[in-house]
């Protein structure tokens, strides 16, 4: 088995293939996880040829071994790679993927469309346009991660009408939130940002009336909390390190959640507000 992070994986060592296999199907486990770090010494992965129909993989350290045999595995629902890989990999040849969770390299291949994929984390990405439009239509992605994109600007988000989560870490020239303002009309419940020291315009959200919960943590200053006050549906917000500069916090008092620190110009303290509770989730689709 796995570390804690991978309950449900088995870490496949390479003087032990097939019975770390057969483990993980007679144990009913969902995937396989790769390390050159975890007992897995071969130079590339070929030995997937063997297993084609695995649906869940895991691949650490991918700069330290071959991972172009991964297109074998055309019945995948899950990859994860850690680490820059230096092979070509086009993701159109997993047409059944629904979560992707990458760092970004220059010869990963997106393809035209994702039309299986619901949730998608890029670390790094940085493609020559700086922006969103060089990623596949992915009709109904609802969960996406960006993190550490140092240049990268939120221009093309629109093209993701279905986001119901959104999270962008990181990003420390990030300063525009306009783009956000397509999502009006959408069903983002959950929009965090954390290390985004130049955001402006904080209160750009305050348009996506769907908010449950907001973070804006290490994200520089907000001159007001008023716009809280439009966003009718949210629970919980967090702006940990982020000066309110107006020091009015009375918007939060309606909310079931504030995270913040305590400051000496600010109206309330932490203790006036309800400890955290259970986070803010999802809430169910009516279909799937």
């Amino acid at each position: 088995m796995g570390p804690a992070a991978f309950p449900r994986s088995v870490f496949v060592e390479s003087d032990r293939i097939d019975a770390c296999m057969e483990y993980a199907t007679q144990n009913g486990l969902a995937g396989i996880a790769i390390s050159p770090l975890g007992g897995f010494r071969l130079a590339d992965l070929s030995f997937l040829s063997r297993y084609p129909g695995v649906e869940h993989l895991t691949i650490l350290h991918a700069e330290m071994v071959d991972i172009s045999r991964v297109s074998i595995l055309r019945d995948l629902r899950y990859l994860q790679i850690s680490g820059r890989a230096r092979q070509s990999v086009d993701l159109a040849d997993f047409p059944f993927l629904r979560e992707l969770r990458i760092e970004w390299w220059p010869k990963l291949r997106f393809g035209d469309s994702m039309s299986s994929l619901r949730a998608l984390s890029l670390r790094g990405y940085a493609p020559a346009s700086n922006d969103l439009s060089r990623l596949p239509e992915i009709p109904e992605l609802e969960d996406l991660d960006l993190v550490q994109s140092h240049k990268l600007t939120l221009s093309g988000i629109y093209r993701f009408p279905t986001l119901r989560r959104l999270t962008l870490a990181y990003m420390p020239n990030l300063v525009d939130l306009s783009p956000l303002r397509s999502f009006s009309d959408g069903a983002i419940e959950i929009l965090e940002f954390g290390n985004c020291p130049k955001l402006a315009n904080h209160d750009t959200v305050s348009v996506i009336q769907s908010l449950r919960r907001l973070a804006f943590n290490k994200c520089g200053e907000i001159p007001s909390l008023r716009f809280l006050d439009d966003l009718k549906a949210l629970e919980s917000f967090s702006f940990v390190d982020t000066n309110i500069v107006d020091g009015n916090l009375t918007p939060c008092l309606r909310l079931q959640f504030a995270g913040f620190f305590d400051k000496r110009h600010y109206s309330h303290r932490s203790s006036d507000f309800p400890p955290a509770g259970k986070p803010t989730e999802l809430r169910p689709r009516d279909s799937d």
